[in-house]
């Protein structure tokens, strides 16, 4: 059942409002994949697309203007990275009165029923705000996640990661998080939870994001037959000095949020020490040094926002 939560002219239900964002950052070699697939979609839904656009410089804006005349251009001053930019797009969301938000990267492309089969699980489990598919690597039959599990030591990674679709016997279902590369997210759950934190640049908001949701009483729910293809690594590298920095940050200021006090007091200093001591000199001795760089850095800036961390959650009771 696809929910209609609008009203039109005599109480007559109408078809949800949608808008899918889709997050861009020099990426305008990609974007016609990801847009092209979202016109196709076919879902019974009023779906507005909206590129969020970091300051790029590379014809997004000529692209869009040229081969997407209907698609919202909302392009900011400077590089905002993925939380705070996808915010400035779902804002605007929330004030047109949109039922739903889809989150998609600039490197995934939406199979045509993807947002009908999300939009179906919507109407059917009204307990879940958040809502991920099956992404699978592009050009691969592939997994590359089903959602999001996190560790005892609050790692976040993609479920079923590398496993073969042949071999995937994942049923639809409650999961622990949802990657916001594809992603459904119920309007009414970011009104009572509030939308990505911006102390986050990229990667572990959406982790973020979903804790928040089950502390609020909802929950995140995974959608077998909700396919995407993702180009992984398209935006910083698999493996890059940025990528490891930014989840060495992520990781720290999730555990100092949302971990038990006790533990999160004796994981973060564990953690920025494991960094420091073991990470960073063994891939000195692996002769990269700037990976080893990327880890002290992750182990001092992200200690840093661990502490920032404790200070909000100790100021505002979770």
């Amino acid at each position: 059942m696809i929910p209609t939560s609008s009203k039109g002219p005599e109480g007559v239900a109408q078809r949800p409002l949608v808008h899918a964002v889709v997050l861009t950052w020099n990426g305008a070699h990609l974007l016609p994949e990801a847009l092209d697939a979202l016109r196709r979609q076919d879902a019974p839904a009023r779906l507005h697309l909206v590129v969020a656009d970091n300051a790029s410089s590379d014809g997004t804006r000529e692209l869009l203007a040229r081969s997407y005349p209907e698609v919202e251009h909302l392009r900011l001053s400077e590089n905002l990275g993925y939380g705070r930019a996808n915010n400035e797009a779902m804002r605007r969301a929330l004030e047109a009165g949109a039922d739903f938000v889809a989150l998609i990267n600039n490197d995934v492309e939406a199979a045509p029923d993807w947002l009908r089969k999300l939009l179906e699980a919507a109407g059917a489990h009204p307990e879940a705000g958040l809502f991920a598919g099956t992404l699978l690597f592009r050009g691969e039959e592939v997994v590359n996640s089903t959602g999001l599990e996190i560790d005892a030591f609050g790692r976040a990674r993609d479920r079923d990661f590398r496993v073969p679709l042949s071999r995937l016997s994942r049923e639809d279902g409650p999961v622990a998080g949802v990657s916001g590369g594809a992603a459904l997210l119920r309007v009414s759950l970011l009104r009572q939870v509030g939308l990505f934190d911006p102390a986050y640049f990229a990667y572990y908001e959406d982790v973020d994001l979903s804790l928040r949701a089950v502390q609020a009483g909802s929950q995140s729910w995974y959608v077998r037959g909700a396919v995407a293809r993702h180009r992984f690594g398209a935006s910083f590298g698999v493996g890059s000095p940025r990528q490891r920095y930014l989840l060495g940050v992520g990781h720290l200021r999730t555990i100092a949020r949302h971990q038990p006090a006790l533990k999160a007091a004796a994981l973060v200093p564990l953690t920025v020490l494991y960094r420091a001591a073991v990470k960073a000199p063994l891939e000195l001795l692996r002769v990269r040094p700037a990976l080893a760089w990327a880890e002290l850095r992750a182990a001092a800036e992200g200690g840093a926002a661990a502490l920032r961390a404790f200070s909000d959650r100790s100021r505002s009771p979770r």
